[in-house]
């Protein structure tokens, strides 16, 4: 549920560096990994005191891309009907921009090691259908923004109890479905 938590472009658009942000949305920076780290600890037994009021359902927002935004309550954990949580996301291991420790929450931490050219090409690929955009556009801002994220995001690896290599290729019937 990690892109739940996209902060919306009203907010990226009051900060000092509005133009940047909207830019390099995406970035850790442009997130709130506070209210992330808020609603996994809501889920988390782990994580919640011998005093603290177990709830039976948390809601977390998800990401709408017809609109463009997170959008509230997109997803319902159930106590009840979920025994284990698979979170995805890009950041979740990081340690930088209030992130940091976040990774703690987790029973088990696996990365997926991908080749971050065919990533970027992939994105490249994907990012033709964003309209406004001409192919020289997304070109540069998947090589400035997207390259320098996936960088970072390479760069978390150590924190995870296990890295899986991807043996995805950008060329198989596989990656043109996805």
């Amino acid at each position: 549920p990690a892109d739940g938590f996209h902060l919306p472009m009203a907010d990226l658009r009051q900060r000092p560096d509005a133009d940047d942000a909207v830019y390099r949305r995406g970035a850790p920076d442009t997130f709130d990994p506070v209210a992330l780290r808020a609603k996994l600890s809501a889920i988390s037994l782990r994580s919640a005191s011998p005093s603290a009021e177990v709830l039976e359902e948390v809601t977390l927002p998800s990401f709408e891309h017809s609109v463009g935004d997170p959008v509230d309550h997109g997803v319902t954990f159930r106590r009840s009907q979920h025994e284990v949580v698979i979170v995805e996301g890009l950041y979740l291991l990081h340690d930088d921009h209030s992130w940091e420790g976040l990774c703690d929450l987790f029973d088990y931490r696996v990365y997926l090691d991908a080749d971050i050219d065919e990533c970027i090409a992939g994105l490249k690929e994907r990012n033709k259908a964003i309209p406004g955009y001409t192919p020289d556009e997304i070109e540069v801002r998947c090589e400035r923004v997207d390259r320098s994220n996936a960088t970072i995001v390479q760069k978390s690896s150590s924190r995870a109890d296990m890295s899986v290599r991807s043996e995805r290729s950008i060329d198989s019937p596989q990656a043109a479905n996805a």
